[in-house]
Order: C-alpha cells, then structure tokens, then sequence
C-alpha cells in the first residue's frame, strides 16, 4: 500500500465545513476539525472511490496515512489571550499522534469600522511550499493537499512539475468550490458525514 501525506491549510478546510454543515448558531472554535480524522476519512474516501472505479486494479493505487502537515495561524497572546491558549492545547491535542505536525505563524492584526480583527498572513505559502518540497523529495508516494484556496492551485502545477515519483493531489469537501490547477491531478471530495466525524469535540476552555 502507498504512503501518503496530508498537507492541510487548516482554516480554510474548518471554515468551508462550518460554513457548509454547521449547525445554525453554531461558534467557529466549537466545529473544529480534527486534522487526523480528516486525514483519515480523506484516505478513506480516496481508496473507496478508487476501488469503485478501478476494481481489483485499485490495490495498487490505495494509500494509508503516513503524515499530516498542517498550517494555520497563531493567535498573539497579547491581541486574544483566549483563543492563543485554545490554539496551544489544540497543538498537544493534535500531535499526541507521532504523524501529525503542527506549524503556526502569527496572525496580524488591524483595525476597521472602529473594530480589532485578525487575519492569516502567509500560511498559503507556507502550504504550498511544503507541498512543493514533499512532492520533490518524494519520501511519500502520494501527497494531498487539503484546501479550497485557488491561489494554490499554481503551487499544485508546480509539484507536478517536480521530476519526482510522488503522486501530487488535492482533497476538498463536496459541496464546496474544488482547485482547479492545469495539471490534471485526483480529487478527493469528503463527505458531511465525514465532517461529523472528524469534528474535535474537546472543551479547550
């Protein structure tokens, strides 16, 4: 069976389900998902597809989850104090599984309409670089990136581009706008049911 790395630009993965599958009134921080689980019910869903349509051949082709990458931003202590602590536990959370790694960057802040918002800054190039190097190092046979964010879609392009033996492609939630790059790659598309599953139901407060 074929090694497979799951690179996941988080916020865009949660939002899109929320907004997607969450229950009406339902706070952003309490539809988290969990980045293993996803990981997992995205295989999941890959292989079962591909058996559907491949048959017997497909046992060559299914994959098991060997590494998650995930990419999100870093609350600042100081700006949000609460959502900086729920972010750290998150972190232990997550990587008490060896396969899942964790890297935040800084979330900038600034005002507007008399109001203190945050935003992600440079998590998109984190993520496709890393998708870019797993596809040239090819130390996995299949790497997917988890994401609906076009503006990755040439990063995509670009790791097929890799003279590698790894096998680039890209997961998203059905129902919502998949990645579209030039590059003719597989998509797998995770299910609501999926989203319920790989909800983090822990109390981080």
């Amino acid at each position: 069976m074929l090694s497979a790395l799951v690179v996941i630009d988080y916020q865009n993965i949660h939002l899109t389900a929320h907004d997607l599958w969450a229950p009406a009134g339902t706070a952003k921080h309490e539809t988290l998902v969990h980045p293993l689980h996803f990981a997992n019910g995205v295989l999941s869903q890959r292989n079962q597809t591909l058996l559907a349509k491949a048959g017997e051949d497909a046992g060559d082709l299914r994959a098991e989850l060997a590494g998650v990458a995930v990419y999100r931003g870093m609350p600042s202590n100081k700006e949000d104090p609460t959502a900086y602590r729920r972010s750290m536990a998150q972190r232990s959370e997550w990587t008490r599984d060896p396969r899942v790694q964790v890297t935040y960057r800084p979330l900038k802040y600034f005002w507007t309409n008399g109001e203190r918002r945050a935003k992600e800054k440079g998590v998109d190039v984190l993520v496709a670089l890393h998708l870019v190097r797993a596809a040239r190092e090819a130390t996995f046979d299949v790497v997917i990136l988890a994401s609906h964010d076009t503006d990755l879609e040439p990063a995509v392009d670009e790791a097929v581009d890799q003279d590698s033996t790894c096998q680039v492609e890209t997961a998203g939630w059905k129902d919502a706008k998949r990645l579209h790059p030039k590059s003719r790659v597989w998509h797998t598309f995770a299910t609501s049911a999926q989203f319920v599953s790989a909800r983090d139901r822990k109390n981080y407060d």
